[in-house]
């Protein structure tokens, strides 16, 4: 599957441990594994018997299938205890660490890992949710605002303020941005206190949509309304589109802060915290709408669509090209 020629996130660093866990990537069930001061990954299956090497063991770097101890190396080099002579070979897949993150791709692969920019930013966490909708309606949900007045407990406008929405798209051979910019809706009064959101702010969100892999980087701020000066306080969110299944689709939501008060020792951990608290609460929405959906076909064809919709159809041929390698 061409999905597997981009990095995936495929698991947070924290739940890698002593023993190796089952991930499915891009249709692939697949098993890592620390060996050392590297991370192994496998398909999650003994090419013995067929036993789900995530239910086994790790010693001394090498991965054991608890059905008849056969190990392999991470890069798939086979042993077997009872046949000495014998030469299993597991299929082994490139991996990286690296932003909180266990990353694999295919082996071979000249893909780019992707990067965003959150230099000057403070990390405030990472999660996984899977979304019962393919990778395409998953995306759609994420990308367009008009659901946020409904649907979005804090981040978001009024419906009464999305016909006069400022709504720019701009696409490009790889990327397809959008800029959205409109009055804030009402924000809990601690929360706007604690975070500084200024009053009769206009809220501003602002993302670039990438498709190798397919991935999503936010920069939601706030403007004073009449002198356009932009507010020091700012969220950076970069949200991965792992496709399971061609039903479901793993969210893999990496979460930084711009905020010079942030730097506090005492304001940080219950910043962090709160922040970690309703960005969950915001994709827990969305997931459970996505959950709900009567038809989750990924063609827009024949559908009613709006002006928040533009970078919805963007998006089709750039996944079949940049991302399953279909001809432009």
């Amino acid at each position: 599957m061409a999905e597997l020629d981009h990095w995936h996130p495929a698991l947070k660093s924290e739940e890698l441990r002593a023993r190796p866990v089952g991930v499915t990537v891009a249709g692939r069930e697949l098993v890592l594994f620390r060996a050392g001061g590297s991370v192994g990954c496998l398909p999650d299956r003994c090419p013995h018997r067929g036993m789900r090497l995530s239910l086994g063991t790790t010693e001394a770097g090498r991965l054991v299938c608890p059905y008849h101890g056969w190990s392999y190396a991470p890069d798939g080099q086979g042993r077997s205890p009872g046949t000495p002579t014998a030469k299993p070979c597991a299929e082994a897949l490139e991996t990286v660490e690296r932003d909180g993150a266990v990353w694999v791709r295919r082996q071979g692969s000249s893909s780019r890992f992707p990067r965003w920019d959150h230099d000057g930013c403070y990390e405030v966490g990472r999660l996984r949710k899977t979304v019962h909708a393919p990778l395409e309606v998953t995306l759609d949900n994420f990308t367009e605002v008009e659901h946020t007045p409904f649907l979005h407990a804090f981040l978001g406008y009024n419906p009464e303020d999305l016909a006069s929405l400022e709504c720019r798209v701009t696409t490009e051979d790889d990327r397809v941005t959008v800029f959205n910019q409109g009055p804030q809706r009402p924000f809990p009064a601690p929360l706007g206190a604690l975070y500084g959101v200024p009053r009769d702010a206009d809220f501003i969100d602002h993302w670039t949509t990438f498709f190798s892999p397919v991935y999503t980087v936010y920069d939601q701020y706030w403007v004073d309304r009449e002198t356009g000066e932009r507010h020091p306080d700012a969220l950076k969110i970069a949200v991965f589109f792992n496709p399971v299944s061609p039903e479901d689709t793993e969210l893999f939501v990496f979460v930084h802060a711009v905020r010079p008060r942030w730097t506090s020792w005492r304001a940080s951990p219950l910043l962090g915290a709160l922040t970690r608290a309703f960005v969950h609460l915001e994709v827990m929405l969305d997931a459970r709408m996505l959950g709900r959906l009567a038809d989750r076909s990924t063609s827009l064809k024949g559908r009613s669509l709006g002006r928040f919709d533009k970078a919805l159809v963007a998006h089709r041929p750039r996944i079949d090209a940049l991302y399953r390698g279909a001809p432009r």
